[in-house]
């Protein structure tokens, strides 16, 4: 009899697992929440990368067989740079276009207060029978997320003919499930934390900054000056943090008004930034999605009142077993997997912590980031494929 091309994908899967159980680790290739930031430079506050009273185990990490994670591109478009930003991303998003073609799809889905366009950039099949969804930098600060994603784009658009990941050639994958990437959500927040005021085109809104510094300081959120203070944003331009702006406990969040951090906005998806990534989501079906926020070296799944707990503790473990990183129950509010874990359909979703130094991480974690994340959108693909039916 002869096997469909996903039964065969799903028994490759099996295969492949029972293969690998109780080998070694992989190799690579070089290539909590806190309401302050003090003069130290640092995030206050307790928990941050650090086990939870009860927390999970950390799995063991499980070999990759594959036949490309262990080498680099040759001539790669995407190069770490200590600040990636978003006209070198826009000018790799390009690059990649010309050389890969129709094997990259690249849609505007929105844009910033401040004009700059948000992206979703698609490997696979648009009419795949699975989609899975990735994003990064919804925080300014976390700026090395977007570096992480575009070169796993980079990764899987290289090996789209050749490359193998668990047995199964990335070629059928592709056909079976389409990854979509964001890689920064939040353009107006990275550029004003890598380059400080003049990177932000419009007077108002550097008056809107620049009044949510002087509150700052006056309600002793900071006592930095306003140069040591910028590259700490992780909100919007609007002073809104994108990542407490989605309709999920939102009215259980502080009211507080415009900050670097955390003020949730004065309505749900308020946001410019925030409505482009709701109405990518509402307008599909997903199998999974994954945040990249930083920093802890942990993988966050679960939400009150979620819709899909289960599945979204599987997503952590199998991604736990590729990164290293424990999968941690803690509950968060207004986040957008918080939102995706609640409403409507309820992929598994997971957000996951990468580095181990606070934001905006220096170049020199990157090596690590990436050998702990370089597969973790080949081994999303195959969680998904592991749970359609044949």
């Amino acid at each position: 009899m002869k096997l469909s091309a996903h039964t065969a994908l799903k028994a490759a899967l099996w295969s492949a697992a029972l293969l690998s159980a109780g080998q070694g680790s992989i190799t690579g290739w070089a290539f909590g929440p806190s309401d302050q930031v003090s003069s130290a430079g640092r995030e206050t506050g307790p928990g941050i990368g650090e086990m939870t009273p009860g927390g999970t185990t950390l799995l063991p990490v499980i070999p990759v067989r594959n036949d490309f994670l262990d080498h680099a591109p040759e001539d790669p478009v995407v190069r770490v740079t200590d600040r990636y930003s978003h006209e070198q991303m826009e000018a790799d998003i390009r690059a990649l276009k010309d050389r890969y073609q129709d094997k990259l799809q690249v849609h505007v889905i929105g844009q910033s207060h401040d004009g700059r366009n948000l992206y979703e950039l698609v490997i696979g099949r648009e009419d795949a029978p699975c989609h899975v969804l990735i994003q990064g930098a919804i925080h300014g600060r976390e700026s090395m997320t977007p570096l992480l994603i575009m070169n796993q784009i980079e990764l899987a658009l290289a090996n789209y003919d050749t490359g193998h990941y668990d047995g199964m050639a990335l070629s059928d994958m592709f056909g079976q499930v389409a990854l979509h990437f964001v890689p920064m959500t939040n353009p107006d927040g990275v550029a004003l934390s890598q380059y400080g005021l003049s990177a932000i085109r419009s007077d108002s809104l550097k008056e809107q900054i620049l009044a949510s510094y002087r509150r700052d300081v006056e309600t002793g959120r900071t006592d930095l000056d306003l140069e040591a203070y910028l590259p700490c944003w992780k909100s919007n331009a609007m002073g809104v943090d994108l990542n407490h702006n989605f309709p999920a406990q939102w009215d259980r969040l502080p009211a507080a008004s415009g900050s670097y951090a955390n003020y949730k906005g004065p309505a749900p998806l308020s946001e410019p930034e925030s409505r482009a990534l709701a109405d990518l989501t509402t307008g599909r079906t997903w199998a999974a999605t994954v945040s990249y926020h930083s920093m802890g070296n942990i993988i966050y799944w679960d939400t009150e009142n979620s819709r899909c707990a289960d599945a979204s503790l599987a997503l952590a473990e199998a991604v736990s077993r590729v990164t290293g990183y424990a999968p941690d129950p803690d509950m968060g509010k207004g986040g957008y997997k918080d939102w995706v874990q609640t409403n409507g359909q309820a992929p598994p979703s997971i957000t996951i912590e990468v580095g181990s130094v606070a934001c905006p991480m220096p170049v020199s974690e990157y090596e690590s980031v990436w050998k702990q994340n370089r597969s973790v959108w080949a081994r999303v693909m195959t969680f998904v494929l592991s749970r359609q039916k044949p």
